[in-house]
């Protein structure tokens, strides 16, 4: 096993990280300040996190190059390929943890109905709500959720996912969503769903008729949803 694997499998998962920061932030709150502060939850989830990671990271990655390398002295490469593979894993967990984190405050704090990584009619949303077999059904009364953390490339993929229904939203904690990205996703029938301090920070996302707070989509979204299928929020 190489560095790399040995390093990975070392590091505590994504999973531990997540349940560790939601049993250190939200045990103490209940179902109404999960909801009426979702956002702050959301970044202080994201920041958390990060931060652990980063401390798992350093401890981790001390303690086996100290032990791989403990009867030769490590070549520039051994090092380049190393530390090139732990920032990429650690960019690909930061987007995956991200997922997560909803996953945890809607699904099992809030109890929305949820199911995780459907095929549907060729595309994945991260989520669709309430079920994939109620899609089955009805596919213009569900609800697809797709979980960015940031963009950039992935802007087609959603695009296109959008097409299967009419409810589709686009979680996400990206900054930088252009207003030429925004008026494409209002085409095609998209909601961008973001923290407050995003909204209230970048002017062409407070003008956006189609970006909103991770509030107004349980309030104004989830929750009327929720009384259409004849279910409990």
């Amino acid at each position: 096993m190489n560095l790399f694997e040995q390093f990975k499998t070392a590091m505590p998962t994504n999973d531990q990280l997540v349940s560790a920061a939601c049993d250190t932030l939200l045990d103490s709150l209940d179902l109404d300040d999960v909801k009426t502060s979702f956002s702050t939850l959301v970044e202080k989830l994201h920041d958390q996190i990060y931060d652990d990671y980063l401390i798992a990271q350093s401890d981790t990655g001390d303690q086996l190059i100290s032990q791989h390398f403990s009867h030769r002295v490590p070549s520039f490469d051994d090092l380049d390929r190393f530390f090139l593979s732990v920032a990429q894993s650690r960019k690909s967990r930061a987007g995956k943890a991200f997922e997560i984190i909803l996953e945890e405050l809607l699904g099992r704090r809030l109890g929305y109905p949820m199911d995780r990584q459907v095929s549907v009619e060729g595309a994945k949303p991260d989520f669709v709500m309430p079920s994939s077999m109620y899609f089955d059904k009805n596919p213009l009364d569900c609800m697809l959720l797709t979980v960015k953390r940031t963009l950039r490339e992935r802007w087609r993929q959603v695009v296109t996912e959008a097409n299967v229904t009419y409810s589709y939203f686009l979680a996400t904690l990206d900054n930088k969503v252009t207003q030429s990205q925004l008026n494409q996703a209002e085409k095609h029938k998209i909601y961008v769903v973001t923290t407050k301090t995003n909204i209230g920070q970048i002017e062409h996302y407070d003008k956006a008729g189609n970006v909103i707070s991770f509030e107004e989509f349980i309030t104004l979204h989830l929750d009327p949803a929720m009384k259409r299928w004849g279910l409990n929020s």
